[in-house]
């Protein structure tokens, strides 16, 4: 179930037609180098003594049975997912290795330009971007080389394909290297291994990466204020320096190469070790001039593993003269990042495809579960009652995206007795529903129905599906996606267009005598030539999950990503809406597809994580219950086909600050299966839909 099971698909489709099947033949090898040297580094190269892969274990997001062909040292038994990219191999050992050498053996018909990235993993579910292979002309049986200088201690490898003309797939992925003797290795200056003292600059000791200009990339962290690097286009542009270790940092000095003096917007964003980039700090509209120096101070330190500059505006080309990073080796944790501050522990199973757990607010202890097929289903004290609160499943259009998706109960239920349903029809467009509870609380009346509002989906794909009640305003927040395209770029830019619903959070009020709903007359947008009066928010790809905290009446948006990042976006309880979140222009916080792009007016996430194992972002909720005092405040949400689920928090030094600044991820727990939602209880308690296993587990603190 963990690779066949595709809600996941929910967010994020991997298309299954329209590639051809690789060649089975073996044509003249070619080998192309493809590695960037690095130019400061001094550290003698560890030999290619051997081909370690084939110690390794193999797996794969496609095919896993089969990965292990690819490691077997016989370049004619291949590995094949059989599926168009996005797709990812790796290599796992049961040892950390000094890897001095990657060789790729293409299997590939027709010959065309891929685009791959090479990852190095160092333990505690850590991996570091080692190489990007941008539109390289590749054909069955040539041979991709990565040269590693300095050799690096590892003891995974992961190959992302992110582009290829012809299913993905390798003859044999072979790494070269030695056993790594120590925790760290002793090597030549500026090595990765060398500990740095507290306050030392440690930049030098990272891997720079950027968004243009990358060879030159090295020359901001070379100590050398008169080497630059220059990415010689405008902004946004971003500059990355990733480390193999956790470091503790506790300032980031940024020094300027600007041409002429003006405004710079920037943000500093913190890698943690976990695959997820929080925002730290944001330079709005600063007045900078060449040599100046911006200090971050990051208080109190945090371990990181990469840090981020995103440079939004300048009155020039994007460039910097220095980016230093203060620290010293996290102690104690070997470079690994700390343990989750929770774990997950199963309460109830026997559910069918869970994709949402919410509760009525009438203090009845209830916990209801909507499943995918087009049924409510009670849990009481443990159990899940047999018969089901609500079963439309002859009505609903399941499943992929599609289905039964949402509940949400309006303030004041208990005397109501009446709640909203969101959910597929038989044609494939969404519904907004009212239904009727009968005279047994735990039985709702399926022949009730009043339907409140169509949108009318293009696709089966981003038909988002997520309604709540705001906290503090009563009316109804209704999350709604692109509506999606076979490539899932939105190429007709709805998430942009004023003109229509889809690509955006609707707000409306349905408890009203109106019919068959109201508008909000502060809705941003409710006086404005050319806009759907209805929307809140725009810009989003699929808004699966997004919560109130319902104490501050804050908002998070989870928001699901293309093919490499995916997104928690933030809207503070005072905005009066209107915020535009990016997509189509951004996926994350960079230029999607396109650099440069214009960032103007855009509202960058809090929160980002690559697709690395991961692909479709879920939420969410606020812990506001009483039995854990560490985990209040957190917003908790999760990733499909990893399983993986985080915390989100601003700093406590930061919290009162701007909205943009101070946030921090949590070190993640893996739940082992497929995760479709975060929810919560009348008591504030956390639970968390595992999709494929049918069961709920609940957040506790460690």
């Amino acid at each position: 179930m963990r690779r066949t099971v595709f809600f996941a698909v929910a967010l994020f489709i991997l298309a299954a037609v329209g590639g051809c099947a690789p060649s089975e033949s073996l044509s003249e090898q070619e080998t192309v180098s493809v590695a960037e040297q690095q130019p400061d580094a001094t550290a003698t190269p560890t030999p290619p003594v051997e081909n370690l892969a084939v110690l390794g274990t193999g797996d794969a997001f496609e095919r896993s049975g089969d990965a292990q062909l690819a490691i077997d040292g016989d370049i004619e038994t291949i590995w094949n997912s059989q599926q168009l990219a996005p797709q990812w191999f790796s290599i796992t050992f049961d040892a950390f290795y000094l890897v001095s050498k990657i060789e790729l053996v293409v299997t590939q018909l027709p010959a065309g330009p891929t685009t791959h990235e090479i990852w190095l993993g160092s333990g505690s579910d850590r991996r570091v971007l080692q190489e990007r292979l941008i539109d390289v002309e590749t054909e069955d049986g040539q041979i991709l080389e990565i040269e590693i200088e300095p050799a690096r201690r590892a003891n995974e490898v992961l190959i992302v394909t992110l582009d290829s003309p012809s299913w993905v797939g390798w003859r044999e992925v072979k790494v070269y290297g030695l056993q790594s003797a120590g925790l760290l290795e002793p090597a030549g200056e500026g090595d990765a291994g060398e500990e740095a003292a507290v306050g030392e600059n440690i930049a030098a000791i990272g891997s720079a990466f950027a968004s243009a200009g990358e060879e030159l990339a090295h020359l901001a962290v070379d100590g050398d204020a008169d080497s630059i690097w220059t990415a010689q286009l405008p902004a946004p542009q971003w500059y990355s320096v990733s480390f193999d270790e956790q470091y503790d940092v506790d300032k980031v000095e940024l020094v300027i190469a600007q041409p002429a003096a003006g405004p710079t917007t920037h943000e500093v964003w913190l890698g943690d070790g976990s695959s997820t980039r929080t925002l730290y700090r944001r330079f709005e509209g600063v007045h900078t001039e060449d040599g100046e120096a911006l200090e971050v101070p990051i208080v109190p330190a945090r371990s990181v593993s990469e840090v981020q500059i995103l440079t939004l505006d300048s009155p020039g080309p994007v460039a910097w003269r220095e980016v230093r990073v203060f620290g010293s080796a996290t102690a104690g944790t070997g470079g690994a990042a700390a343990a989750a501050p929770f774990v997950l522990r199963k309460v109830v199973d026997g559910l069918a495809l869970p994709v949402h757990v919410t509760h009525a607010g009438d203090g009845s202890g209830r916990l209801f579960v909507v499943e995918q097929e087009g049924r409510i289903r009670i849990v009481r004290d443990g159990e899940v009652v047999e018969t089901p609160f609500l079963d439309i499943s002859e009505r609903v259009r399941c499943c992929g995206e599609r289905g039964l998706l949402n509940v949400a109960f309006p303030p004041g239920y208990d005397a109501k007795q009446y709640f909203y349903v969101s959910y597929t029809d038989r044609p494939g467009d969404t519904v907004i529903s009212r239904f009727r509870t009968t005279d047994d609380p735990d039985r709702a009346d399926a022949e009730s129905e009043e339907a409140v509002l169509l949108i009318s989906q293009p696709d089966q794909v981003h038909n988002g599906g997520r309604i709540v009640f705001g906290p503090v305003d009563g009316y109804l927040y209704v999350g709604s996606g692109d509506g999606g395209h076979p490539t899932l770029k939105d190429v007709e830019n709805r998430a942009q267009d004023p003109g229509t619903l889809l690509g955006k959070i609707l707000r409306i009020d349905v408890e009203l005598e109106t019919r068959p709903y109201g508008v909000p007359a502060d809705n941003p947008f409710a006086q404005s030539d050319g806009h759907r009066p209805e929307i809140w928010a725009l810009g989003l790809r699929n808004p699966w999950g997004f919560a109130f905290d319902g104490e501050t009446g804050d908002l998070y948006i989870p928001d699901a990503g293309h093919i490499k990042h995916e997104e928690v976006n933030f809207q503070p309880a005072e905005s009066g809406g209107g915020e535009n979140y990016g997509w189509n222009i951004k996926e994350g916080s960079r230029c999607f597809e396109s650099l440069p792009c214009s960032a103007q007016g855009l509202i960058s996430p809090v929160v980002e994580y690559d697709h690395v194992y991961s692909c479709a972002i879920v939420g969410g909720a606020v812990y506001r219950g009483s039995d854990y005092p560490t985990l209040q405040g957190i917003f908790f949400y999760g990733d499909f086909c990893s399983g993986r689920v985080w915390g989100l928090k601003r700093a406590e030094a930061d919290s009162g600050g701007s909205i943009h600044d101070g946030w921090q991820s949590t070190p993640p727990v893996n739940a082992k299966v497929p995760v479709s939602s975060v929810g919560e209880d009348g008591a504030g308690n956390l639970y968390v839909t595992g999709y494929a296993d049918g069961a709920l587990y609940l957040i506790t603190a460690r």
